[in-house]
């Protein structure tokens, strides 16, 4: 009896609650096309991250004119006033392209002609993370020379900028015990800085600049001396990095 009953409206009811085979195709189709988005979107994302390290760390190379950059050091004179380049050091390539990412560098001692005093000069162009992280706290742990100061910032301002430099005591482990300073800072083509924390400039590219010189009998060293005609000469061939 409950079957004759039925309304029509409840009939009706129950056909439209039940989907067709086009509406199941369509709902088929819309969960395909959410898939293949989904998976489109992710691909995308690894793409771009791939893409965005590989432009961070240099992967496909770096401008040439960022190249030129560093080259250009090489072409600072050899000889500047009573200094004179005494021997031209040249690094091992992994350490150059393997660890510091460089573009250029120049590595030389220069000799006072007068008094025989010596100054080891470091300077490097390249990515600021490598060029940011090496210091000579670092540097000199390993070597026969034992700290006898905290780094302390000091003016630098011998290329026409106002500036600063890190400056370092060390003294030699022999019996001698020759007291030697260390001066170093970056750059990104604006002035020299005694930054604490290089890496978060923002630039991509850096200048270092490291020097070490002992004391030969006297109170103080020759560095002084040696930044006013050699400072204005590395400013020749710097230029201001952006990005």
């Amino acid at each position: 009896m409950s079957d004759l009953n039925q309304t029509p409206v409840d009939a009706d009811k129950s056909v439209a609650t039940k989907p067709t085979e086009a509406q199941s195709q369509q709902a088929t189709g819309a969960d395909l096309n959410r898939w293949f988005l989904g998976i489109a979107s992710a691909l995308a994302l690894i793409l771009l991250g791939g893409v965005a390290h590989g432009v961070l760390s240099n992967r496909w190379g770096v401008a040439e004119d960022i190249q030129s950059l560093g080259k250009q050091l090489n072409s600072i004179p050899m000889e500047l006033g009573p200094w004179k380049c005494d021997e031209e050091g040249k690094l091992e390539d992994r350490v150059v392209f393997g660890i510091l990412e460089a573009t250029g560098y120049l590595s030389r001692v220069y000799v006072h002609q007068a008094t025989g005093e010596a100054v080891n000069v470091f300077l490097v162009f390249g990515p600021k993370g490598p060029i940011a992280v090496h210091t000579p706290e670092i540097c000199y742990s390993a070597r026969a020379v034992t700290q006898t100061s905290e780094r302390q910032a000091v003016d630098c301002s011998y290329d026409g900028m106002d500036g600063s430099l890190w400056k370092l005591g060390f003294e030699s482990n022999s019996i001698d015990k020759r007291k030697m300073s260390v001066y170093y800072g970056w750059t990104d083509g604006g002035p020299w800085q005694a930054a604490a924390s290089p890496r978060f400039w923002r630039t991509d590219f850096l200048y270092k600049i490291q020097t070490s010189c002992s004391a030969t009998g006297k109170k103080e060293d020759s560095t002084d001396e040696f930044f006013k005609v050699f400072l204005p000469e590395v400013r020749k061939v710097m230029r201001k990095v952006k990005g």
